[in-house]
C-alpha cells in the first residue's frame, strides 16, 4: 500500500491512551478511520482531540466484550465500509498488585476477558472484513508478552497468549496475502501518564508508534513481530 490516502481503517481501542495517537497518525495520512468504543464520552473526547486533522474520523458505539455485541459491531462496520484495508487492535488495560497465588478469580476472569478474549473477538470480527489480498492486521502488545512481570502475572500471561494468537493468525493467513503485524511496545508517554508527571525522555509517544505503523503499512513489511521498546533501542524485528 503505497499510500493510506482514503484507506478504510478500523482502530479497536482507538479512544484509549495508545490508540488515540495511532488514530491521529493515520488521519494525518488521509485515511478514513473508524473507532468503536463502549464509552461515548471517550468517543467525544477523541473527536475533539482529532479536530483539524485531514482524513475522516468516524466514531461508533460498539462493544467487543461478548460475541453477540461484537457480531453487531461487525455488521455495522460492514454496512459502513464493506471492506477494510487495515484493522488495528489496541485493547486491554494494566493491572498490578498481587502475586499469582493471591489473585482472586473475579480479577482473573476480568483480566482475561479484557486483555485476551477482547483480542480474540476483535480478530474474529475484523479479519473477515479485510481485503483478502492487500489487507493488514496490526496487533498492539506490551513487553510483558516476552518477559516475567512479578505482581502483574495475569496481564503478562494474557499478553503472552495474545502474541501466540497473533503468530498463529499470521501463519493461517499467510497464503491469503493479508499481512499480520505484532507490535511489542515498551512504556509510552500517553496523555494520561503525563498528567501524573513527566515520563522518561526515551519513552515513545503514541503518535510516534502510529508513525511506525504507517511505515509498516506503506512498505508492506513482511516481518510479523516488531519491537519498539524505547528510543535507546533500534526498531527490532524477528
Amino acid at each position: 500500500m503505497a499510500s493510506l490516502e482514503g484507506a478504510k481503517v478500523v482502530v479497536a481501542g482507538g479512544a484509549g491512551g495508545v490508540g488515540e495517537g495511532i488514530v491521529r497518525s493515520l488521519l494525518r495520512q488521509g485515511a478514513r478511520v473508524l473507532v468503536p468504543s463502549r464509552s461515548e464520552e471517550k468517543l467525544r473526547g477523541l473527536e475533539e482531540y482529532c479536530q483539524g486533522l485531514p482524513g475522516e474520523l468516524i466514531t461508533m458505539p460498539g462493544d467487543l466484550s461478548g460475541e453477540e455485541t461484537a457480531r453487531d459491531l461487525q455488521n455495522r462496520i460492514y454496512e459502513r465500509f464493506r471492506e477494510l484495508d487495515v484493522a488495528v487492535a489496541s485493547l486491554g488495560g494494566w493491572w498490578q498488585g498481587k502475586p499469582l497465588t493471591s489473585v482472586d478469580m473475579a480479577t482473573w476472569d476480568r483480566i482475561l476477558r479484557e486483555n485476551l478474549t477482547s483480542h480474540f473477538l476483535a480478530l474474529k470480527m475484523l479479519v473477515p472484513l479485510l481485503h483478502p489480498k492487500t489487507g493488514s492486521y496490526v496487533h498492539i502488545n506490551g513487553f510483558s508478552a516476552e518477559q516475567a512481570y512479578p505482581m502483574a502475572g495475569p496481564v503478562a500471561m494474557a499478553a503472552a497468549a495474545q502474541k501466540s494468537m497473533v503468530l498463529t493468525l499470521a501463519e493461517e493467513l499467510e497464503p491469503t496475502g493479508i499481512h499480520v503485524y505484532e507490535l511489542i511496545l515498551g512504556p509510552l508517554q500517553t496523555r494520561e501518564r503525563l498528567l501524573r508527571g513527566p515520563g522518561q525522555p526515551d519513552w515513545y509517544t503514541p503518535e510516534e508508534i502510529g508513525e511506525q505503523i504507517v511505515g509498516l503499512l506503506t512498505r508492506r513489511d513482511d516481518e510479523v513481530v516488531h519491537r519498539l521498546l524505547s528510543k535507546r533501542e533500534v526498531w527490532q524485528v524477528n
